[in-house]
């Protein structure tokens, strides 16, 4: 069962196998908040840690895929022992990349040593040294030899996408989730998203399209969202027309069909389409 470690409210993937199962297998995209690790000073690609929906996170609890943890230990202060465990971890780092760092240098010394015994050949003889014995290994050697060793600051820096520390668990319930998935709104909103969901498609966040949700055809890295869906909470309020322009006007500037999805008297999930024409005839 995967673990999803909840913090204020929201559901965090840490780890990226379960990363790639969600999304590939049970079609969850989340959206990745992290810094990648091989390109830091950029914000176009996102790493890990995944931050789940509250409504993902409900479902895929639901279906019995995961379970949320809250980490009771996360900020604890580090003891002594696992102080000197991290000192130990960091050294060893050090020492491997020193290690790599030299077998990387003898192979392009190796590559050059003809060309570097001849330069030392020709300040001797601009000297006028003539009888002088060069040997290529030795050479070698005396250019290894002046390698400089790695620091802590110069090292490269290992960013891990999972806590190194042994973490003391607790599970929890839906509850914890916020914004929340059991009041009244969250319920719907919830059952929208589950019944979207189950029709086989791929949802996110639409916040930034002002709706709810945003369904996709396929696999969001691949595919432009088709509807802009807006949940509906009750369906006997009156509401300002212009409101209803404004998200059909909307729909049409970013090429996408506007949905109101709502509970019928039932409780039964319906859609309406908003059909948006330039002119009537």
């Amino acid at each position: 069962m995967v673990p999803l470690y909840v913090k204020t409210g929201v559901a965090y993937v840490w780890n990226a196998e379960d990363w790639l199962t969600l999304r590939t297998k049970y079609r969850m995209s989340g959206a990745l908040i992290g810094t990648v690790p091989s390109f830091p000073r950029q914000n176009d690609f996102q790493g890990l840690p995944l931050a789940l929906m509250s409504e993902e996170s409900a479902l895929l609890v639901e279906m019995g895929i995961c379970e949320l943890h809250i980490a009771k230990n996360l900020n604890d202060s580090p003891g002594e022992e696992e102080k000197l465990n991290i000192e130990t971890l960091e050294q060893k780092i050090i020492e491997e990349q020193n290690e790599a760092f030299k077998k990387k240098k003898i192979e392009q010394l190796s590559q050059k040593i003809d060309i570097i015994l001849a330069g030392k050949k020709q300040k001797l003889l601009q000297k006028g040294l003539s009888d002088v014995h060069l040997d290529k290994e030795t050479l070698l050697q005396e250019e290894i030899n002046k390698f400089p060793s790695l620091t802590a600051s110069q090292a490269l820096v290992h960013l891990p996408t999972e806590h190194s520390r042994e973490l003391v668990t607790e599970t929890v319930s839906i509850d914890f989730l916020q914004p929340s998935v059991v009041n009244r709104e969250g319920s719907i909103r919830y059952n929208i998203f589950k019944d979207l969901w189950l029709k086989g498609h791929y949802i996110t966040n639409g916040s930034k399209f002002g709706c709810d949700y945003l369904i996709y055809p396929g696999d969001p890295v691949r595919f432009h969202a088709t509807y802009m869906v807006r949940c509906v909470y009750d369906t006997i309020a009156p509401f300002r027309p212009t409101n209803l322009v404004a998200f059909g006007r909307l729909s049409v500037a970013v090429n996408k069909l506007a949905i109101l999805a709502f509970a019928n008297s039932f409780g039964k999930i319906e859609y309406q389409t908003l059909q948006w024409h330039d002119n009537i005839n």
